[in-house]
């Protein structure tokens, strides 16, 4: 998509159906855009696998407060949260772009949920996600 057709389509993008149909319309003329649509622009694939609290169990060996302990700088110390500040620098930099880019959320960016620690570990460990 064209940077100026996708800046005009950004203002007028709406929802008329249950199915996750998105509908836009640009100077009168419709556009019907789907999930291929969505893939073939952005250039994504739609493969990988689908993670969340609910399906940890497919990922094999996650353990949150095991995974969490082996990003530390130092393992031995007893964390009361998964704060980022004690991270060594690769985890810390996977942590920011979770947090600030892949999931964002407004609130508490020093702090890990457990959806960011399962997101890490599929980026570090290599596991495709969709």
């Amino acid at each position: 998509m064209h940077p100026r057709i996708h800046l005009c389509t950004q203002l007028s993008l709406y929802c008329a159906s249950d199915e996750g149909i998105i509908y836009s319309q640009v100077k009168g003329v419709d556009t019907t855009i789907t999930d291929e649509v969505w893939l073939t622009v952005a250039g994504l694939r739609d493969v990988g696998t689908i993670v969340s609290r609910a399906n940890v169990i497919d990922l094999g060996g996650f353990n949150k407060a095991q995974f969490y302990r082996s990003c530390l700088r130092n393992p031995n110390t007893a964390a009361r949260s998964y704060s980022v500040g004690g991270l060594v620098v690769i985890p810390r930099i996977t942590a920011y772009i979770v947090i600030w880019m892949l999931t964002p959320r407004g609130f508490n960016h020093a702090v890990l949920t457990e959806d960011d620690l399962i997101l890490m570990y599929c980026l570090v460990n290599k596991i495709k996600v969709n």
